[in-house]
Formats: C-alpha cells, sequence, structure tokens
C-alpha cells in the first residue's frame, strides 16, 4: 500500500475544516466588533447627556447674573463643572424699541459638547427693566 493513496481523515475534510474554521473566525470577529462600538455609542450617549446637563447649568448660572444684575453681559470663561466644563457667550441687538440678548452656553463632557441657548428680550418702550424670555432651545 502506497502512502500517497491513502488520504487520512484530515486530508479528505481538510478544505471543509479550514472554511467552518474561517467562518467561525470571521463570526467572532464581527460579534466582537459590534460590541466593542455598541458600547462606545453608549458611553457616548451618556457623555452628551453630561454635556447637555453642563451647558444647562451654564445657563442657569448666567440667567441667576442676570437676575441679580440686569446689565450683565460678560459670559462666563471657562468653568470646570462635575466630569467636565462649561463657557457661556452673550450677545445682544436691537430691534426697533426691543433689546434682545442671546445666552449660548457650551457644556463639555470628554469630547461630547452640548449647547443649550436661551433669547431674553427687553423692551425699551414701556421703561421696563426686567428681561423676559423670549425662546429657549
Amino acid at each position: 500500500m502506497n502512502y500517497n493513496s491513502v488520504k487520512t481523515s484530515f486530508e479528505k475534510g481538510g478544505v471543509t475544516f479550514r472554511i467552518i474554521i474561517a467562518c467561525a473566525t470571521l463570526i467572532l470577529i464581527g460579534g466582537a466588533i459590534f460590541f466593542m462600538l455598541r458600547n462606545y455609542q453608549q458611553k457616548q450617549q451618556v457623555y452628551h447627556r453630561k454635556a447637555i446637563s453642563i451647558s444647562e447649568y451654564g445657563l442657569l448660572e448666567a440667567l441667576q447674573k442676570i437676575g441679580d444684575q440686569p446689565s450683565w453681559t460678560e459670559g462666563i470663561d471657562k468653568t470646570p463643572y462635575e466630569d467636565g466644563w462649561y463657557e457661556v457667550e452673550t450677545s445682544q441687538f436691537l430691534s426697533a424699541d426691543t433689546i434682545f440678548m442671546v445666552i449660548k452656553s457650551k457644556g463639555y463632557s470628554k469630547s461630547v459638547s452640548g449647547t443649550k441657548e436661551c433669547v431674553l428680550r427687553l423692551d425699551l418702550s414701556g421703561g421696563d427693566s426686567t428681561w423676559i424670555r423670549h425662546s429657549m432651545h
């Protein structure tokens, strides 16, 4: 009996076995990538919610300053808060007899940012000195 003419069971199923191993490996790699991406997405959602929360806190700080001192327009420089930081910018513009103030608060958590914006108005025709919320988003 010639050794080359006798095929072992491994040689008979060699191609099939290799295909099965390759498919199983690809499925494992695909599953690992899926779970890593899902975990990354969940973390980013948490960071985004936290960034929005931080920006809301910055907006509330700015509104508190305006409540205490209606002429305040300085904004707030980068301020640490919880696991991130926020900054607030203000801008004003005049339309007829009304001053509008835009307060834009940006919150950051890790590499994710969130923004909240509030527009206040002050009617000059009535001699009023109280800012009234016009819109918020």
